[in-house]
């Protein structure tokens, strides 16, 4: 999918796309989501342009995520895609070359969307290609924000059901909750510190004007700010979970008292029955007549003894 942007009057305009010679040079920005060999192609004719493939965006080295050459300057930096219960660090790639800005990516993200939706309605400021790469990465910053935000009102109610399930056995439920928001929480934290680690690069870069500069200080400072509510978010889980997982064992120890209880208590009453049913010939009880209920009185005397000083104790 291709998509190429214009700028009129401050506001982005989608310019339809239908073959090379419909990219003009009053692009300034083109769009592209899992591209097609085709729409390279156009890219090629119309920019001689080239760009990065799918798996070259997933490199990890510093110097595969930001580098310049002959067709421009470029940056990969993750973004999260929470449109579903499998979130997933998606890297998005973005190339300079002169003016015009390429962006590409896997599959849609939601920070591009609402840029683009912005960009149209003119609610963001666009004035060249470097001002769009810098709303992207401020609506990246208030996407994650969003998406803690989300994760710290889950843990919220996670936390009433933790504490308000202590006596509950099955506590299944609130672990796979408490493990999905840790896992979410790491995915923004781990997009957060490689956009930290690209704006910084970007920086040094020396690409930017003063005004720009000053623009990506503050996204510096907002992305330091949302790395330290994701810590504070770690630390809120651990918690969760250590509770959570102490409550298990609580449950679990009152259930193994339960037993040890009931095996003491029914150890004299067993112990009675094998004496009396060795059937010695000699025992003097053997033939009595009131040895069977006697023999049944005894072992019932012999169980409740422990079970009522396990109770006076509060064993039970």
């Amino acid at each position: 999918m291709l998509m190429a942007f214009s700028l009129n009057k401050g506001a982005l305009e989608q310019i339809a796309i239908n073959a090379a010679a419909d990219l003009g040079p009053e692009v300034m920005w083109v769009d592209l989501i899992n591209p097609t060999d085709e729409e390279r192609d156009w890219i090629r004719i119309a920019y001689a342009q080239e760009l990065p493939t799918i798996d070259d965006l997933y490199e990890i080295e510093a110097s595969s995520r930001f580098y310049e050459n002959d067709y421009g300057l470029h940056i990969s930096s993750y973004f999260l895609n929470y449109a579903d219960n499998n979130p997933e660090n998606i890297s998005a790639a973005f190339v300079f070359n002169g003016d015009r800005l390429f962006t590409l990516r896997e599959e849609e993200l939601a920070a591009f969307r609402l840029f683009r939706m912005r960009g149209r309605k003119g609610l963001v400021n666009i004035n060249n290609s470097k001002s769009i790469l810098l709303g992207l990465f401020e609506t990246k910053v208030e996407n994650l924000a969003d998406i803690l935000e989300r994760v710290h009102a889950d843990l919220e109610e996670t936390s009433r059901q933790v504490l308000g399930n202590a006596e509950n056995d099955d506590m299944e439920s609130l672990l796979t909750n408490i493990a999905s928001q840790e896992d979410i929480n790491g995915k923004v934290r781990i997009s957060m510190i490689d956009l930290q680690r690209m704006l910084y690069l970007l920086l040094r870069a020396g690409v930017l004007n003063a005004e720009q500069s000053e623009r990506l200080r503050d996204i510096i400072r907002d992305s330091e700010s949302l790395i330290a509510h994701s810590t504070f978010l770690f630390d809120k889980i651990k918690f969760l979970l250590d509770t959570t997982l102490g409550f298990i064992n609580v449950n679990q120890n009152k259930i193994i008292k339960i037993f040890s209880v009931a095996s003491v208590m029914f150890l004299p009453p067993t112990m009675i029955a094998s004496v009396y049913g060795m059937n010695f010939e000699m025992m003097p009880e053997l033939k009595w007549h009131f040895g069977y209920p006697f023999g049944l009185s005894l072992m019932v005397l012999s169980a409740a003894l422990p079970f009522l000083y396990f109770r006076r104790r509060g064993w039970l």
